[in-house]
């Protein structure tokens, strides 16, 4: 009997480890993020942060939270003023909307790119969003997900919330982090990626 149960047991583990594509991807993906963090030689913390540091912590992975938007492009975006969490601003340029369903919702989010774009970050594009589970269950200033320009490919792009993640602010004083405008916010429960 208790072999049977080691089995099942070992079966279940296999079962949950191949539950969808992708799940090795987001593991690798958030083990570096928590190994950046804890690492001495690549931590953004400063010396006297690293002691009360208490880790990047994860929501469950979840296929739910995986999802395909419809792009739509913004030609001639504007470019917006972000207020930041030390009271300066920094500048981003409208790229596009994203389209998508969640919990039987239709949603979207802005995407946009840095103005003027970044040195080595020239096709790198950026959502910053907050949902009903921040301040709650996730960091209140919002939390972050990334893009390269490539990710678009015929009019879509697949929104992965498991690699969502907080801005360097949620953990130290130091850094100057944009907060997500009003037009970001999803009247949904996001429970997939960095927690707080």
């Amino acid at each position: 009997m208790k072999q049977n149960f080691s089995v099942l047991f070992l079966f279940g583990v296999f079962l949950n480890s191949c539950a969808f594509p992708g799940v090795a991807e987001i593991r690798a993906y958030q083990k570096n993020l928590k190994e950046e963090w804890t690492n001495p030689e690549t931590t953004p913390l400063k010396e006297d942060e690293k002691a009360g540091f208490k880790g990047i912590k994860f929501f469950p992975i979840s296929q739910k939270y995986i999802v395909t938007a419809d792009f739509q492009p913004i030609e001639n975006g504007r470019t917006l003023p972000f207020p930041t969490s030390a009271n300066k601003t920094k500048y981003y340029k409208e790229y596009g909307i994203l389209h998508f369903t969640l919990d039987n919702q239709e949603l979207e989010l802005t995407i946009y790119q840095s103005d003027p774009p970044l040195k080595d970050y020239e096709y790198s594009l950026f959502v910053p969003f907050k949902d009903e589970t921040s301040g709650d269950t996730s960091y209140g200033g919002g939390r972050y997900l990334d893009f390269e320009i490539s990710d678009i490919v015929n009019g879509k792009l697949i929104i992965d919330f498991n690699k969502a993640y907080n801005p360097y602010c949620a953990y130290s004083k130091y850094y100057n982090c944009p907060i997500p405008p009003a037009n970001n916010y999803l009247p949904v429960e996001i429970k997939a990626g960095v927690r707080y």
